[in-house]
């Protein structure tokens, strides 16, 4: 009796065992557990936004060449918090990735400012090509030294895809800007550079530009093409100027601690989805675009101008070599970039 007893142990033994070992995958040798691995990614804008859309297609994408291995949960409209709040929490391990621009990374190089400076850069492909290069890269170490790495290493996600100046009255030239009341988000080489050649910035919060225009607070405010119609803002500024007075792009952002606890194979492939990702989200945003100005002429009768965008950036050298002799980016950064080719 005590021998079919223990002989029936064994056998359930053996069974378990051998169930436990079938059940087994590539994945689970390596990670230790049949669970995919979940990543948080916090974002600012809206699911039913194009960047919202393109944050989602990352998601599928990395789901896609992962097998399911990895799933990015994405969390928009800000869920997570503010920018710098979920930067912050992503260095504390709560938060894994973040999405936003470049600028956001400010407290850990100073050098990113530079994108947001009015005709430095000549076009996108001059912005690319410098984030892509020798002086973008070296931005690139130090953030990573700071426990964030950018993960779209080709910077294609294009934000915009250009700038407007949308006003009260019609801007054509450098000359229409002075004594303009323009609307100025928190940032001090912006409001300087305007002020250098005649506007009047004011500092006004993204989601309160509409109303300061309405009430005359405003005569004007720069927006990325693809979020005036969203804003309305055509309604009570039917003007609008195409100065692209500087290129945007979105970054896709991970914890750095958290990149380096994955397999080369799952690092390889969130890179590659966030490139695709962002050459994707540019050609719908180039597609919405085309439609939202259509929608702005038909319901708003819009007029649009271009510049003279050789006389605008002349206007704003002078600016250009008051930021090189600040002593906030490093000797002769300003000439280094202007002379990329």
């Amino acid at each position: 009796m005590r021998m079919r007893v223990f002989m029936i142990t064994l056998l359930m033994m053996a069974t378990i065992m051998s169930g436990c070992g079938t059940g087994s995958t590539a994945n689970d040798k390596k990670d230790g557990t049949n669970q995919p691995i979940v990543l948080k990614l916090g974002t600012k804008m809206p699911d039913e936004s194009v960047e919202g859309k393109a944050f989602n297609l990352f998601a599928d994408l990395v789901k896609e060449k992962s097998n399911g291995e990895i799933v990015v949960d994405v969390y928009p409209a800000e869920l997570l918090g503010k920018g710098k709040t979920q930067i912050d929490n992503m260095l504390m391990g709560t938060q894994d990735m973040y999405a936003e621009g470049a600028t956001y990374f400010d407290d850990f190089d100073s050098r990113v400012q530079v994108s947001s400076i009015p005709f430095l850069f000549r076009d996108f492909e001059h912005f690319q090509k410098y984030n892509t290069g020798e002086l973008g890269q070296e931005v690139h170490e130090k953030i990573k030294s700071e426990g964030i790495r950018i993960l779209n290493t080709e910077r294609n996600f294009v934000r915009g895809p250009y700038r407007v100046l949308v006003s009260k009255k019609p801007v054509k030239s450098v000359e229409d800007l002075k004594g303009l009341k323009i609307r100025s988000f928190e940032s001090e080489f912006y409001s300087q550079a305007y002020e250098s050649v005649g506007a009047n910035p004011t500092v006004v919060a993204w989601t309160e530009t509409y109303l300061a225009m309405k009430q005359n607070l405003v005569d004007a405010a720069t927006s990325p093409i693809s979020l005036v119609w969203s804003m309305k803002f055509t309604e009570v500024a039917p003007y609008m100027t195409i100065i692209d007075e500087y290129p945007q792009d979105i970054v896709i952002a991970i914890s750095e601690e958290k990149f380096s606890k994955l397999s080369k194979e799952h690092q390889d492939i969130l890179i590659e989805a966030a490139n695709e990702a962002g050459t994707k989200a540019t050609q719908l945003l180039e597609q919405e675009v085309e439609e939202h100005l259509e929608l702005m002429k038909e319901e708003h009768g819009i007029e649009i101008f271009e510049i003279d965008k050789k006389e605008w950036t002349e206007a704003f050298s002078d600016f250009h070599q008051k930021v090189e002799e600040s002593g906030v980016f490093p000797k002769g950064y300003i000439d280094q970039i202007k002379s990329i080719e």
